[in-house]
C-alpha cells in the first residue's frame, strides 16, 4: 500500500488534527516514512480518507481527485526505467494500447500486495474494476465515493496518450457493489 502513504505524504497539519477523532492517533504527528512496506490496513485507508472528507466537506471530492493525479505521478517517478521504456516505444503503439498499459499501471499499483483488479475492454470501452476498494472499507453511501482512484485513472490516461478522457466511477462498493467500476468515456474537449 506504499501508494496509500504517498497520497497524503503532503498532506498539511491542519488536517491532520482530525486524525484522532477518526481513531489514527498514531498518524496524528505524522504519517509513516514513504516506502514499500504494506502496514496501512484497509480499515486505516478508509479512515483517512474519511478524515479528509470531513475536513474539506464539498471540496473533498477535488482534493482527493488530486491526491489521485499525484499518486500516479508519484507511481511513475518510483519506475524510471519502466516508464522511460514505454516513453519509447509509445509512439509506435495505437492509443488503445496505450490506454491499456496506463491502465494496467494502475491495476497492478491498486492491486498490490495480493488483491484483485482488473482492466477489461468491451465493443466501446475501457473499464477498470477494483475489488479492493479500500477507501470504501467499513463505509456506505449513497453515491460513489472513490475519487482519489479515479484521478489515478484519469492521470494514467492522460499519461499513456497525452489527452484527457471522461471517467466515471459507475459502481462503487460503498454502495454495495461487489466492485468500484470505472469506465472510460470519450476524450474531453
Amino acid at each position: 500500500m506504499r501508494r496509500r502513504w504517498d497520497r497524503y505524504h503532503q498532506a498539511d497539519d491542519e488536517w491532520r488534527s482530525d486524525f484522532p477523532f477518526a481513531g489514527l492517533q498514531r498518524y496524528a504527528g505524522a504519517l509513516p516514512p514513504q516506502n514499500a512496506e504494506t502496514g496501512m490496513a484497509a480499515a486505516e485507508f478508509a479512515a483517512l480518507t474519511q478524515a479528509l472528507e470531513n475536513y474539506y466537506g464539498r471540496g473533498a471530492r477535488g482534493t482527493l481527485n488530486r491526491i489521485g493525479h499525484e499518486a500516479f505521478a508519484l507511481l511513475c517517478a518510483g519506475q524510471p526505467l519502466t516508464i522511460g521504456l514505454y516513453r519509447l516505444i509509445f509512439p509506435l503503439l495505437a492509443s488503445r494500447r496505450r490506454s491499456q498499459i496506463g491502465l494496467s499501471l494502475v491495476a497492478r499499483e491498486l492491486a498490490a500486495p495480493a488483491g484483485r483488479v482488473i482492466v477489461q475492454r468491451d465493443d466501446q470501452r475501457w473499464s477498470l474494476l477494483d475489488y479492493e476498494g479500500d477507501a470504501t472499507f467499513g463505509r456506505a453511501r449513497d453515491t460513489a465515493i472513490c475519487w482519489a482512484t479515479l484521478g489515478e485513472v484519469q492521470a494514467a490516461l492522460q499519461w499513456a496518450t497525452g489527452r484527457e478522457y471522461d471517467v466515471a466511477e459507475t459502481a462503487c462498493k460503498a454502495q454495495g457493489a461487489p466492485a468500484c467500476r470505472f469506465e472510460i468515456g470519450g476524450e474531453l474537449g
